[in-house]
This record gives C-alpha cells, structure tokens and sequence, in this order.
C-alpha cells in the first residue's frame, strides 16, 4: 500500500493543478494501485486532468461518462470529452466513438461511420480498433465482407499480441479464408494465443495436435492444451478431454474423470457431452438407476437436436431397453434423428413403415427412407431395397423413387 505522506504529497501536487500527479492519483484509485479503488475519486481526478488539457484523461473521463462509471451516465458530456481527445489524435477515444458507432452506445448505430473511426485509430497503432477492423470486414459490418482486408487488420492485431486476433489468424490459415491454407501458419498462430493463456487458443492448439494438422498426431500434447482449456470453463475442449480419458489416449484411462467432465460441458449445455454420458450410463443396462440416467441424458441431448441421442433414444424404445417397448415413441425419435440424416435411423424408419410398427404401413415410404440409407453404403438397407423394390408396383416404384430423391435433397443435402 502507498504510504499517507506519498498519498497527501501526491493530492497537494494535484490540487495545484499538476496534471501528472492528477493523472497518477486517478490511475491510482482506478485500479486501486497501492491505495482502496474508488471510482468516484478517479473520475474526479481524471475529470480535473481533462480540464487541464490532458487527452488521456479527456479519452478516459469520456469513456467513463459514456457507461456511467464513478459519475452518472452522460452522453453529451462523454462525446464531449471524447471528441476533444479525439481532436488531439488520441487513439482510445477515436477507438471509443467507433465502438459507440458500431453498438449505438448514445449514437444511432452507423457501421460505416465505426470503420472510419476504427481505420484512424487502427492508422495511430490501436490494437483493439485494428481487431475491430478484421471483425468489422469478415462479418460485412458497414461494408461487403471482404476477407483479405479482414485478415489484414487481424494480422496486423495479432502480430501486436492481441489474442483473439491470433486465434482469427489461425482459423483463416487452417481453412484458407482471406489467404492461402497453411497449416503449419494456424498451428503458429494458434500456439501464441494459447501461450497468453487464450481458452480457444489453447482448445484450437489441442484439435491441432488431436488430428495431426500441421504437427504430427500426439495425443498427450492435445490432452495438455484441452485440459487448460477445459480448466477455463470452455464446454468444447471439457469435452474433448473427456473423450481422451475414456479412451484412455494421452492420458490414463479414466472413465470417472471422463463422466467429470462431461458433466461440465453438458452444463453448456452441449448435447455431445450428454450424449457421451447417455452412453457410459447404458453399458451398466442391467441397473435400473444407470437407465434412467442413461434415458435422461439422451433426451437431454435429444431435445437439443442432436441426432445420435434421437437415434439412440429411439433404439431404447425399439427394443425395449429400460423402458417398455413403444413403436410410437422409436418411430418418433427416429424420425427426427432421420431427418437430421443419421443412416441408421432412415434404415429403422424404413422398417417401422415397411411394418407398420407405430406407423401406417406404406412400401412406397419404406422404400424412400431405406434407398437415402443406402446411398452410403448401409448394408441392411442395401440387403432389404431388392425386397422391397418386388413389393412395388411400377407406378409405386416411380412414386417411391420421386419421395426418396425429395427426402435425400431436403435432409440430406
């Protein structure tokens, strides 16, 4: 902690006007440096240095009156203050009223009015306003998305430590987006986001080495960046680190530390994360409590979509595992995991219509859902087409073929 005497020394400079001692006692109970925080005191003082002709101190008391911080929100006073600094080229307050601009913070949004002020700023050295910028240009914000200037002002951002600009490098090498596909580039980039401690900068460093794009395949090197994301909260990479530990690939295997975190994840939620759980839980199909956990976590996962757990969810009622059997509910779940094109349920489809098991029967729908799972080359339905092409009469087989090709196009494409 400051001493008083250095404090009182410091408030006598400030009070005769000495703008470095204004700013430094503002900064002081700003960021509570050596001294209790106190947003009024440091608006105070930031607001005495602004009136003595200090545009660091005009940019910042702008930017506090714009959200209200130690003094009540005001937005003539902070474009007044903001402008003024802005006036004297300070970067953070032209960066200020691009960022008013582009959310319409006081200002009616303008995205064009924003690039100008960020491409002034970014011009003056502005990290933030040069990430902006990027944003800006990938996302057509004020412009038509124009992906070489959006890696530009990302480039340009990152080579200035901006970490989430590294990591925007980095997708736009590995996929080619505003530049030629480089690999080994992302891996770079995505490295010196995950070395500042960047969660998807380290989850992005850990699919690299999981997949083995642009570095050789290793596993143990994937799990160490997973688990420091997944440490940071980040669903994506609890998840993935859940599957090495049940796989027991780059670390030990663990199907307890496993389920830990994908409960994590499911929190998201991220239906994979339940799904994974769904299925730990149905290997012990025996114990009724693991079934009823098992049923819980596909329905969670199936009630957000995801089509494996619908499959899966739509199997258990098919065959009656832990719950009655239930046409009905399979022919439900399968429909929704078929029109999400999993193959395996398109084929389950296929046969409840071809049976009329919880359905109408109708061969003419049979024969559309079972030709689309065959396309990828799914033996049963490969095996049950032939029988069920003898079923159908010429005119049906015509009909038939017209709502495959309309399924294949509408589910599948």
């Amino acid at each position: 902690m400051t001493s008083n005497n250095e404090i009182t020394f410091l408030v006598g400079k400030a009070e005769t006007g000495d703008v470095a001692a204004q700013l430094s006692l503002a900064d002081m109970y700003n960021h509570g440096y050596g001294i209790a925080k106190n947003m009024g005191l440091a608006a105070q003082w930031y607001l005495e240095a602004a009136r003595n002709g200090s545009p660091q101190a005009q940019a910042t008391i702008g930017k506090k009156y714009l959200r209200g911080l130690g003094v009540g929100q005001d937005f003539e006073k902070a474009f007044f203050w903001l402008r003024l600094a802005a006036g004297s080229n300070n970067a953070d307050a032209i960066a200020e009223l691009g960022w008013s601009c582009q959310i319409g913070l006081g200002v009616n949004k303008n995205y064009k009015k924003a690039i100008q002020y960020y491409e002034r700023a970014a011009h003056l050295g502005h990290v933030s306003s040069q990430y902006n910028l990027g944003y800006m240009y990938a996302n057509g914000l004020g412009s038509q998305i124009n992906n070489q200037e959006a890696f530009k002002w990302y480039l340009s951002a990152a080579e200035n430590g901006h970490a989430k600009a590294q990591l925007n490098i980095g997708i736009m090498y590995l996929n080619g987006i505003g530049t030629s596909k480089d690999e080994i580039g992302a891996v770079e980039w995505f490295r010196k986001s995950a070395t500042q401690g960047y969660t998807k900068g380290a989850y992005s460093l850990g699919r690299m080495y999981s997949i083995g794009s642009g570095v050789p395949v290793d596993k143990k090197e994937a799990a160490k960046w997973y688990e420091l994301a997944a440490d940071q909260g980040y669903y994506r990479a609890q998840y993935e680190i859940g599957l090495l530990y049940l796989g027991g690939n780059g670390v030990i295997k663990d199907v307890s530390t496993a389920m830990g975190w994908f409960m994590k994840a499911s929190i998201k939620p991220y239906p994979k994360a339940s799904y994974q759980l769904g299925k730990i839980y149905l290997k012990d199909e025996n114990n009724k409590t693991s079934i009823v956990e098992a049923l819980e976590y596909f329905l969670e996962a199936a009630n957000l979509g995801y089509g494996r757990a619908q499959y899966q969810l739509g199997k258990l009622y098919f065959d009656g595992t832990g719950v009655e059997r239930d046409y009905k509910m399979a022919y439900f779940w399968f429909r929704k995991a078929a029109e999400q094109c999993n193959n395996a349920a398109k084929y389950k489809l296929g046969v409840m219509y071809g049976n009329g098991w919880g359905v109408e029967k109708n061969l003419i729908e049979a024969y559309a859902w079972i030709n689309i799972a065959s396309v990828n080359n799914h033996e049963p339905a490969l095996k049950t087409l032939n029988k069920l092409k003898a079923d159908l009469s010429p005119e049906q087989f015509l009909e038939a073929e017209h709502l495959s090709k309309k399924y294949s196009k509408q589910f599948c494409a």
